[in-house]
């Protein structure tokens, strides 16, 4: 059996026709009423469906299979792997026979947000590095949360508010450029020279053929992943919280509409507390830095009457 095209390497085209070429049984699982479910893995002549890989999760969405008759099954692809042979499996919970023609289908709001935080790592680890000479080492995209870990450079402890804005500004810079978004494939004898000149910052433990993501004038990656296909397909690029870990500095950011959904939450919140202060979303700090001195004002007058109290007494 030959592997699967991988249609999301060449197109941006989500709908897609394709011939079921097997399919195995994963597993019997047991749904909330305590049925027995079997999942199973199907495997396609072709498929737009990205398999988890590289820090990016899976697609999702549907196979659509269609009798003689007319009837139309609707089968939903709720997970999506590679094996060590390279064959992608598709995981489904209703069979579908070898050789049957289906048409597939990928969620494209979780494809365009996965594009969009995997592109906006490349550009911020590129920034880090750029600018902060900080090196990435890690990163993930969740569902809710992305984070990379980047090490500093030597001599320098920790991330700093300024430093963290010169990123974040110099990332949403080269999202208003535009810049193109390509990638190719090489050779890994190539692929060491990119390294060796110093054009890539590191190269996969792989042999043969490799794809490298190119970010027009800021930087060569190998990557395996799904990408936007200009810089300003990634949206804003907001930095949300930084903590010290094991490897470094865990930095949480996101991009495009989750950096646009996480603002109308932190309004939101923002308009909350300033309607329960009776304030102007503007003047909460200074309301809240109030309250919290007047706190200690009256912990301090607390304190002076029980001193005055005969001991014993309680207040």
């Amino acid at each position: 059996m030959s592997v699967a095209e991988r249609l999301y390497y060449t197109s941006a085209v989500l709908e897609f026709d394709a011939v079921v070429t097997d399919i195995r049984l994963d597993s019997t699982l047991k749904n909330e009423a305590g049925q027995k479910e079997q999942l199973w893995q199907v495997a396609l002549d072709r498929t737009a469906f990205y398999p988890e890989g590289g820090g990016q999760p899976w697609d999702m969405g549907v196979l659509v299979a269609t009798s003689k008759s007319g009837a139309v099954l609707e089968v939903p692809v709720e997970r999506v792997e590679e094996d060590e042979a390279g064959e992608v499996w598709h995981y489904v919970r209703k069979p579908l026979v070898a050789g049957t023609a289906v048409q597939g289908v990928v969620d494209a709001a979780r494809r365009t947000d996965h594009e969009q935080q995997h592109s906006g790592q490349h550009l911020l680890s590129a920034m880090f590095l750029r600018e902060l000479g900080a090196a990435t080492v890690s990163f993930h995209l969740g569902a809710e949360v992305s984070t990379i870990d980047v090490v500093l450079r030597e001599g320098v402890e920790r991330l700093t508010e300024d430093d963290l804005r010169q990123v974040q500004d110099a990332a949403n810079r080269v999202v208003f450029e535009g810049r193109p978004m390509m990638s190719h494939w090489i050779e890994r004898e190539m692929a060491d020279l990119m390294l060796e000149r110093g054009d890539l910052r590191k190269v996969p433990e792989r042999v043969g053929r490799m794809r490298i993501v190119q970010m027009q004038g800021i930087e060569f990656n190998a990557c395996g992943g799904t990408h936007v296909a200009n810089t300003g397909a990634i949206g804003a690029v907001t930095l949300r919280r930084v903590e010290k870990v094991k490897k470094g500095w865990r930095v949480e950011f996101c991009c495009g509409l989750r950096a646009v959904r996480a603002a109308r939450r932190d309004f939101e919140i923002l308009k909350e507390a300033a309607g329960l202060l009776s304030v102007g979303a503007v003047d909460v700090l200074g309301r809240v830095e109030k309250l919290l001195e007047d706190k200690k004002v009256a912990a301090k007058e607390l304190k002076k009457l029980q001193a005055l109290l005969p001991p014993g007494s309680q207040v």
